[in-house]
């Protein structure tokens, strides 16, 4: 229905967009040169944001860009787990096998990733997503699991992607060492009125749309009603977008943007 009425040649506001097509923010580009500099130096980088506000998105295009031959992404998003699980997983993914033993997986975890740097010349990239629901106890495993060499060199790189209580409760005593190790630390923030005006109107853009749909009104309304939230807008932008198809407007005032909040 919003595709026909609104004559776009694809649904707007999808989340499965290139790296092209993604809407550059500051919070955006500053992010992607954070990724830079940790393809150059390694090490452990800690990206924390509100839900929705593009922290995977954006770490979906530098896994996306980054040369194959050089880097070997691992994108692992299951946290929910104890420490032994934890284990098996990234020993599967990394290893492509598992053991039952904590000192096999650990030794082969290891193992692993000085093949990928010694013999093939290939950076391990591993991101660990949704990582606020890590047990405490993990954290410490990690830090065990990337000492190398009596802490002598960094093989990979480890990206840690949460939410932004994470960098507070990383902040505790008890993961000071954790702490320390850390390279890099960037929050994803949300929004700027005009970013969430530029942010609907480049959406439409890609959908092949040219005249505007919203009007300023509807536009500061969508930004006060998601916090310049990327995930929030897009779900509000397309309700608004299903009443005015339905009611048959072409131009969307706040009054549309309000009804289509108290749906969401």
């Amino acid at each position: 229905m919003i595709r026909s009425y609104y004559n776009l040649k694809r649904m707007p506001f999808q989340k499965n967009i290139t790296p092209k097509e993604i809407f550059q923010t500051e919070s955006g580009i500053e992010l992607r040169k954070r990724f830079e500099h940790m393809q150059l130096n390694r090490g452990i980088m800690l990206i924390t944001g509100n839900p929705g506000t593009g922290k995977t998105i954006h770490t979906r295009a530098f896994v996306q860009n980054i040369n194959e031959n050089q880097y070997k992404p691992f994108y692992i998003a299951l946290s929910t787990v104890s420490v032994i699980e934890f284990y098996r997983q990234l020993c599967v993914y990394i290893c492509n096998e598992s053991y039952w033993k904590k000192t096999q997986l650990f030794s082969a975890i290891q193992q692993n990733i000085k093949n990928y740097v010694s013999n093939n010349k290939i950076v391990p990239v591993i991101i660990l997503d949704e990582c606020h629901l890590f047990k405490n106890e993990i954290f410490y495993e990690l830090q065990l699991i990337l000492n190398f060499d009596m802490d002598s060199v960094t093989p990979c790189i480890l990206i840690l992607i949460g939410q932004p209580h994470l960098r507070n409760r990383l902040l505790a005593p008890v993961f000071e060492s954790f702490n320390q190790r850390i390279t890099l630390k960037y929050h994803f923030s949300g929004f700027s009125q005009k970013e969430t005006n530029s942010y609907i109107n480049h959406h439409l853009q890609l959908s092949g749309r040219k005249a505007p749909i919203f009007n300023a009104n509807a536009l500061n309304a969508i930004h006060q009603n998601t916090n310049g939230v990327a995930r929030v807008i897009n779900k509000l932008a397309l309700k608004t977008m299903m009443i005015g198809a339905l009611e048959g407007k072409q131009v969307l005032s706040e009054e549309e943007v309000y009804r289509a909040s108290k749906e969401l």
